[in-house]
């Protein structure tokens, strides 16, 4: 029922069985059971998704690495027809969104989950883009065909102490989408030391960090990339949620000082 329906039937007394059906809906919220996964759905960057236990919920904050995504390709030009990967694409979020608003692009879906790559084929169909979304099933970069132009994702990077301080509605979000090792950073570093060999010349790499993460891993990226451009990127709240990394330029840390952070080479999301 959508939000006018429900409006018009506020006097309408709810039948039995649908009173029961409310009560076991609410002992499940009662118990801190995400709303994502009891309604089976959620939004991101406009676009409907069905979601479950076995993927993370999409956050908006990673709706940046998105519009990075689309600022890239929108650079190559008309003709361009740019391979992007996304790494541990859980339900397809990023894929799906990516894929429909740069129409030249095909992006590879990896994820080591056959439970998420399962649901991200469904939202995949859902979406009718079974021909630009390819879905690979492997650890990181390893699952990729081929090289490709842009690499973007949402890794685990929770440090494995934090978990039990989460919310308990994250905390039933599958760990392996959480826990990023002792330092939060064991997927995000061999991501990085992957990358590499697996960009085609000029690509780049996005991915998305914790705001303290900042410094660790732009010292990563350039140490990965000797002859790279790292930058960072903020999300709503002006901190930094994404680490961005070109490949093929002379060897330096694009990174303002701390009292100029909005000002240099600095994507502040409005």
């Amino acid at each position: 029922m959508d939000r006018a329906s429900l409006y018009a039937s506020m006097r309408e007394e709810l039948p039995e069985p649908a009173v029961r059906q409310l009560g076991g809906l609410l002992r499940r919220r009662t118990a801190r059971e995400p709303l994502a996964y009891i309604t089976g759905h959620r939004e991101f960057y406009g676009i409907d998704l069905e979601v479950g236990p076995a993927v993370l919920i999409p956050r908006q904050e990673t709706e940046l690495l998105v519009e990075r995504a689309i600022d890239f390709c929108s650079s190559l030009g008309p003709g361009a027809r740019p391979l992007i990967a996304d790494i541990g694409t859980g339900s397809g979020a990023i894929a799906i969104a990516i894929a429909l608003h740069a129409p030249h692009a095909t992006v590879y879906a990896t994820d080591i989950s056959r439970e998420a790559i399962s649901t991200a084929e469904t939202n995949v169909r859902r979406h009718r883009l079974e021909s630009r979304i390819r879905l690979c099933r492997g650890d990181l970069l390893d699952a990729l065909p081929r090289p490709v132009d842009l690499v973007v994702s949402n890794p685990p990077y929770i440090p494995t102490r934090d978990i039990s301080g989460l919310a308990p509605e994250v905390q039933r979000e599958p760990r392996l989408s959480l826990d990023g090792g002792v330092d939060g950073l064991t997927a995000v570093s061999r991501l990085l030391a992957q990358a590499p060999a697996r960009l085609r010349p000029g690509g780049r790499v996005i991915v998305e960090i914790s705001p303290e993460q900042l410094d660790a891993v732009s010292a990563l990226a350039g140490g990965c990339f000797h002859y790279g451009e790292v930058s960072f990127h903020r999300d709503m709240l002006g901190l930094a949620r994404a680490v961005e990394v070109e490949s093929g330029k002379s060897p330096h840390l694009n990174l303002p000082p701390a009292d100029e952070g909005r000002d240099r080479n600095v994507t502040v999301r409005s």
